[in-house]
């Protein structure tokens, strides 16, 4: 499942329909910030959890706990109950799940590991794609609760079959499955070249997670109706399927650093040069195909440019740190929003200047880590 839809599209929904502006953009964004940051504040904790539960009965547990919190959230009537319910029981259910994914799945492949990187990353687009119509048609119909009971239903199937079929690769070799199973090797930390792909990889989610918070909201704000909000986070789900395949893709080809750079760089001037002068929705849906498509690399990318770092020998810990630092990134569309508040409650323009100045600066750190890593111009990195 994607989580996209669920942060823009139930916090416009609560914004109009529940507490009716008695609750800031700040305190209803916090709901996904908090639940998010549990991606990586739960990144050391996971092979711990590993070695002591086993890959499969963590994944199992995580299932019940993401169902649960998204079906709880379905009976809140102040923001402090989703802060318990969808904040933290679904996010740590829905951060083990894709931690434990995202550790196992490299394991099988090592020539083509960006695309098929990039394949599983975007499944959560195809949900994406679909989920905002579901949504917002039980939001009118039915009401956010039982939008947050059928998505409960609906995420305990999808993940407990992929939890039946998820599985380690045979062929790693017996000290990377030992390396998955033990406390996390910190000397990661002691490679340059790692830190500077974190300082990049915050930088970059701060400005990716922003338009998934606020797009919903601003095509409120202009006047679009829920359903046009629906098919702008819908397009966006669209292409950014597309854009992690190929960017996956290209960087086996072309280098899987080379790529991040270039898609992280027009994903800020998009949002500095489209998005900040949309006023219409064929203006905001012209950005969100820009934007969508080349945002795919942050998540298709992620963990092939990891292992070129770590190796695969010390991957599941650089994996796991990576993440765990990527908790301040969370913040982003909290922080955006407090702007916001004390500026122009109507402007989205601290939205636009965070997610463009977030990209542009990571695309040039990014560029820093291809000269630490090759200084050739044209190295395949």
């Amino acid at each position: 499942m994607n989580d996209e839809p669920l942060l823009g599209i139930m916090q416009d929904y609560y914004d109009r329909e529940v507490f009716k502006g008695t609750v800031d953009s700040t305190s209803l964004s916090f709901v996904g910030t908090l639940g998010m940051s549990f991606c990586g504040l739960m990144g050391p904790v996971t092979p711990i959890l590993i070695s002591l539960v086993g890959a499969r009965w963590l994944l199992f547990l995580s299932t019940l706990l993401l169902s649960a919190g998204l079906i709880l959230s379905s009976f809140a009537q102040q923001v402090w109950q989703l802060y318990i319910t969808q904040s933290i029981m679904h996010g740590i259910g829905a951060a083990l799940l894709y931690i434990v994914s995202m550790s196992i799945s490299p394991q099988w492949f090592v020539k083509r590991r960006g695309l098929a990187m990039g394949i599983m990353v975007s499944g959560s687009g195809l949900g994406g794609l679909i989920m905002p119509f579901v949504m917002t048609h039980l939001n009118e119909s039915l009401g956010g609760a039982w939008c947050y009971r059928v998505l409960g239903i609906i995420n305990f199937v999808v993940s407990l079959i992929s939890t039946l079929l998820l599985k380690e690769s045979p062929n790693m070799p017996k000290k990377e499955k030992k390396r998955l199973k033990n406390m996390i090797d910190t000397s990661v930390c002691k490679d340059m070249s790692f830190i500077i792909w974190c300082i990049s990889g915050n930088l970059s989610m701060i400005g990716y997670f922003i338009p998934a918070f606020y797009l919903p909201s601003h095509a409120t704000k202009l006047g679009l109706s829920p359903s046009q909000g629906s098919i702008l986070v819908a397009a966006f789900s669209a292409v950014n399927v597309v854009g992690r395949i190929i960017s996956g893709c290209l960087g086996d080809y072309l280098g899987v650093v080379n790529v991040n750079s270039i898609f992280l760089f027009v994903c800020g001037m998009s949002s500095l040069f489209i998005w900040t002068i949309a006023n219409s929705f064929i203006t905001l849906l012209i950005f969100i195909l820009v934007y969508g498509f080349m945002s795919g690399s942050v998540f298709s990318l992620m963990a092939s440019i990891t292992a070129a770092i770590t190796g695969m020998e010390k991957y599941p810990s650089g994996v796991c740190l990576y993440l765990f630092f990527m908790t301040a990134s969370r913040f982003g569309p909290s922080l955006a929003g407090a702007v916001q508040n004390a500026t122009d409650k109507n402007s989205f323009f601290p939205q636009e200047l965070f997610t463009g100045i977030s990209f542009v600066l990571s695309a040039l750190i990014t560029l820093i880590l291809k000269y630490k890593m090759n200084p050739k111009i044209w190295a395949k990195i």
